[in-house]
């Protein structure tokens, strides 16, 4: 089950909402609980058990970590973070390692495929930063199962994020009463960022499909397909996040944004604190500056960044490509250092713009790239090694519908930046939208109709 499909919109979260909203406040987190396990065990029942025993491992644990000092606490952490690690190590990159030894010569016989559970990551990054966060002493212990529980498995942020950390909704969890305010808004939330996944990022995905197919593609074809992933990524992601940020809205718990106009950007740095902001502070926090960080001189600095930034793009997805991906913005992000640390001049804000824009999307041409043919194709293309005008076989698979997305999702991205030189222009698009919003509601539903559910590109990760 998915946000944006009608079991969940229609059966699944009034049923939820009815539930939530009959049972006294003491319930309200087991019947998040219960949903939630449902919700989950809608996809794969056996994998339930799964997510279960990691939260059980990470909450008895954390009561473990909590009553030790000294040498037996860090024993306590690693113990903590093993199953979860270990679990994500082995449903997630197994099938990668098997095939890496299988290239390399190394006879395995016949392989299984091993499933990856949808979430997995996410969930076990929560757990992981709710260990180091007791052990660290900068949140409290959780002796409640149900409410640890609730926070690691709740269904508005199980299988796509955002990277939920204990101490965001370590108040609320205990107590919380209703608030119609920021139940609407929640709604509000959840409709934008519905809206946006149907009409703009399905819309562009089947573009994107059939771009990558091509054998030989024109450097227009190439470069209109690299542009299209790049808007739908954007829009699929931030839609996400919209709409689980508006649904723990309606039941009373806060999430912060996790995008914040990250196409604005004029430098690499600029862009990772605005694109998917959960996981680029965890990264921070519970890998670079557990590395060192930049305290042990720039060198080594730079290392650790490459050494996040590598481990960051392989937990997108078990594949080299994600890891290359992960250099490349760690190699990005060590020369705009150097750069800065050799107190070279800054570059017009446009140009930076511009530059950060096409690094950006030549990086997305490698996260989308499923095979290494993939990526040769590409770069050919790019290159020009087909032509350059846009080819017979791409111009047929091109819809009106789709160059409306590209231009809608190029403005969408840009209009903020009009805000800052006319307010007005905010205070108008504000309204509009809120008037605009359910008709686009309606229509969003009524394309669904006609089309295959479209999961969300993060399940994958």
């Amino acid at each position: 089950m998915v946000f944006a499909s009608t079991s969940f919109i229609f059966l699944f979260l009034p049923l939820f909402l009815l539930a939530y909203a009959l049972v006294g406040a003491r319930w309200r987190n087991l019947t998040i609980l219960t949903f939630s396990w449902i919700f989950y065990a809608w996809w794969r029942l056996d994998f339930l058990a799964l997510i279960v025993s990691i939260a059980a491992w990470s909450w008895g644990t954390g009561l473990w970590i909590n009553r030790r000092e000294g040498k037996t606490r860090r024993y306590a952490l690693l113990v903590a973070i093993s199953w979860p690690l270990m679990s994500l190590l082995w449903f997630k990159y197994a099938n990668l390692l098997a095939q890496t030894a299988t290239w390399l010569g190394a006879p395995l016989g016949q392989w299984e495929a091993v499933i990856l559970p949808i979430g997995l990551s996410f969930f076990v990054f929560g757990a992981i930063s709710y260990s180091v966060d007791v052990y660290r002493k900068t949140v409290n212990v959780e002796h409640s199962f149900i409410n640890y529980a609730t926070y690691q498995s709740m269904f508005v942020h199980l299988v796509a994020g955002p990277v939920v950390r204990y101490k965001w909704v370590a108040e609320r969890l205990q107590a919380r009463a209703f608030d119609r305010k920021e139940f609407m808004l929640g709604v509000e939330r959840f409709m934008q960022g519905f809206v946006l996944k149907i009409l703009i990022a399905d819309t562009l995905a089947p573009l994107v499909d059939s771009g990558y197919l091509l054998s030989a593609p024109s450097a227009t074809d190439a470069i209109l397909t690299i542009l299209a992933y790049t808007l739908q990524l954007y829009f699929d992601f931030s839609a996400y996040s919209s709409m689980a940020i508006g649904l723990g809205l309606m039941v009373g718990l806060k999430f912060p944004e996790n995008f914040n106009h990250p196409y604005l950007s004029t430098s690499l740095s600029e862009f990772w604190r605005r694109w998917h902001i959960s996981l680029s502070s965890w990264l921070r926090d519970y890998l670079y500056i557990p590395l060192g960080g930049n305290r042990q001189g720039l060198a080594r600095g730079c290392i650790n960044l490459l050494i996040t930034m590598a481990l960051g793009g392989l937990w997108h997805g078990a594949s080299w490509t994600f890891m290359v991906w992960g250099i490349w913005h760690g190699s990005g992000l060590i020369i705009e250092k150097l750069w800065r640390t050799a107190n070279m001049p800054a570059l017009p804000s446009w140009s930076s713009h511009i530059a950060l824009i096409l690094f950006v999307m030549l990086g997305w041409m490698l996260f989308r790239a499923q095979t290494w043919d993939e990526v040769a194709v590409m770069l050919d293309a790019l290159q020009g090694h087909h032509g350059w005008q846009m080819t017979e076989s791409f111009a047929a698979i091109l819809r009106p519908n789709q160059i409306i997305c590209l231009v809608l999702g190029i403005a969408l991205v840009y209009l903020p930046k009009v805000y800052t030189i006319n307010t007005r222009v905010q205070h108008l698009h504000s309204a509009i939208s809120r008037v605009a919003l359910c008709p686009l509601w309606l229509l969003a539903i009524w394309v669904l109709q006609g089309r295959t559910i479209v999961p969300f590109l993060y399940f994958q990760f």
